[in-house]
């Protein structure tokens, strides 16, 4: 079987490399290609596999200009034409594209040409660029979904989301055509976070450690969480507040909200800012934390919250955004309107008056089935082979 991914993002994270590693050992042919612009020339040579399987490779191509940003019509079609020129689709057997409204463009213009199938995920750069901002393209990315054999959400919320939305849209055949064919893949993690998983049973320290681990943006909520531990501050809990945040290296003049994040860290004692941490270093702070937190708005999925379990960590996360939905059931944290910090505040305080049973509960989960890297590619695996 050969699979060619069209993957744009590829390159920026590791997380497309995990699959594509999975994959090989699966015993897929691959053909990775990348199409690059001028700003991201710097991913070329990212994240290279030694494949297994002969015949794989990854091609990257510096063929868009900054200009195809504005014109999605002539991307794709710089890309498709570019694609047909490196490639013998003639031996290729399945697209999957990563993303649905640019990658799966191209691979539906190449579908209608040579009728190769292909399958979409969709993230959220679809939902809230694409989709969102070109609404006049909608038609067209009805049809990119509608051919598509399959359409991969990294979350139940963010396919239950998505498709409550796009039903009002299109008619009732094609709604239910295309809940049918949506499936849920999670990301995998890091396999570093789950060798080194905690299982063990947690006790609640004094002071109560909260982390936050991301971007520094606001999306992630970061003021709001600090006025909702002012909020229990204030009603006598005892409470250090650790930021860990990407980028640190532009500092206060990056951003105001940077900034702000700084003041108001300067006015409080118990807030300790620190620039983003390797692996190593971020896990042993998870494992001298208590409660992690960060309610990031939108978020496709949030990797950095299985992090956070594998290392016994109860969670708090924005409601209806793409962890939503994960181990609802279960009780390892709360979901929170990210936008409301008496609301965060109250979540916070509800999982330190329950932490010996939600820590029992996260000690139970059974985060390798659900998050290696090798079972999600043998899930991909099936949908290829179906």
């Amino acid at each position: 079987m050969h699979i060619l991914h069209i993957a744009n993002s590829y390159g920026g994270t590791e997380v497309y490399t995990n699959l594509v590693k999975s994959l090989d050992l699966l015993g897929v042919r691959q053909t990775v290609f990348v199409p690059l612009n001028p700003k991201n020339h710097n991913r070329i040579g990212n994240h290279m596999v030694p494949f297994s399987v002969s015949g794989s490779s990854i091609i990257y191509s510096t063929i868009l200009k900054t200009y195809h940003r504005y014109f999605y019509t002539a991307k794709i079609s710089k890309i498709t034409k570019e694609i047909e020129k490196k490639i013998d689709l003639s031996r290729v057997d399945l697209i999957h594209a990563g993303l649905f409204c640019s990658d799966g463009a191209v691979a539906y213009e190449l579908y209608s040409q040579y009728k190769i199938p292909y399958i979409v995920a969709v993230r959220n750069t679809d939902v809230n660029t694409y989709y969102k901002n070109l609404f006049w393209k909608r038609k067209y990315f009805h049809t990119i979904l509608e051919k598509a054999k399959n359409i991969v959400f990294l979350s139940p919320r963010y396919k239950k989301t998505f498709l409550d939305n796009i039903k009002n849209k299109v008619n009732n055949k094609t709604a239910l055509e295309l809940v049918e064919k949506s499936v849920v893949i999670p990301n995998g993690v890091d396999p570093f976070y789950l060798k080194n998983r905690s299982t063990k049973e947690r006790r609640i320290n004094s002071p109560i450690r909260i982390i936050f681990a991301g971007a520094f943006n606001k999306g992630k909520n970061i003021l709001e969480v600090i006025y909702a531990l002012d909020v229990l501050i204030n009603k006598g809990l005892n409470i250090n507040f650790t930021i860990i945040g990407k980028g640190l290296k532009f500092r206060k003049q990056d951003s105001t909200y940077t900034t702000k994040i700084y003041e108001l860290a300067s006015e409080r004692e118990w807030i300790e800012v620190l620039d983003y941490k390797p692996k190593e270093e971020l896990r042993r702070i998870f494992n001298k934390s208590d409660i992690f937190v960060m309610p990031s708005i939108p978020e496709t999925f949030g990797l950095v919250y299985v992090e956070a379990l594998s290392q016994g960590l109860p969670i708090i996360y924005a409601k209806g955004q793409g962890f939503d939905g994960y181990y609802s059931n279960i009780g390892i944290g709360f979901g929170v309107n990210a936008r409301d910090y008496n609301d965060i505040a109250n979540k916070i305080e509800q999982i330190i008056d329950n932490y010996d049973q939600i820590s029992s509960n996260i000690s139970k989960l059974n985060l390798e089935e659900d998050f290696d890297w090798g079972n999600i590619a043998g899930r991909y695996l099936e949908l290829y082979n179906n």
